[in-house]
């Protein structure tokens, strides 16, 4: 007699089929569940363990602390490491204009090498103070914390030191 054959596909061929459709729905069903869970976790119905998304206290904690100290109570120290000549009396000038309060302008007393841009030397007591200077100047600037018991900073100038532009016209580029 033979083989009974059926009309249409073989039974291989109708189980291949079935497979790829269940393979499929799976994936779209696993798509539609991380769609789901993404949805849920930017609402804030979900958190991570660990992963404490805090809200407003969150947001509070990382801003930036404001400054109490103003650029007229900074007392800095101008010194030149870089060997460029009149480059810490230009950079007292600008510092000057800018409202801080320089005090010595002269050469590295310590002699430091600063290959980069420039330090600020600062104690426990004048890290503020740094960090206000700091944010005036080119970026690159490093603090170096020594244990000076004043406020006050020394910017010393480095190999890379290029003069600080005018105050007005930083304002102009940053505006």
């Amino acid at each position: 007699m033979g083989y009974v054959r059926t009309a249409g596909m073989s039974t291989a061929a109708r189980r291949a089929r079935r497979r790829a459709a269940l393979v499929i729905v799976a994936v779209l069903l696993g798509l539609l569940l991380v769609f789901g869970f993404a949805l849920a976790y930017m609402q804030g119905w979900v958190t991570l363990p660990g992963g404490d998304r805090g809200g407003d206290e969150a947001t509070a904690t990382s801003a930036p602390p404001v400054a109490t100290v103003t650029p007229a109570e900074v007392s800095v120290n101008v010194f030149n490491a870089g060997g460029i000549p009149g480059a810490a009396g230009r950079a007292g000038e600008a510092l000057r204009a800018r409202g801080f309060a320089v005090a010595t302008v002269a050469n590295d007393p310590e002699g430091a090498d600063v290959p980069g841009i420039a330090i600020l030397r600062h104690g426990p007591t004048g890290i503020e103070e740094a960090q206000l200077l700091q944010a005036s100047l080119p970026e690159g600037v490093e603090l170096v914390a020594d244990t000076r018991s004043s406020s006050s900073v020394d910017l010393v100038l480095g190999e890379q030191w290029e003069d600080l532009p005018a105050p007005d016209a930083a304002a102009t580029e940053e505006g």
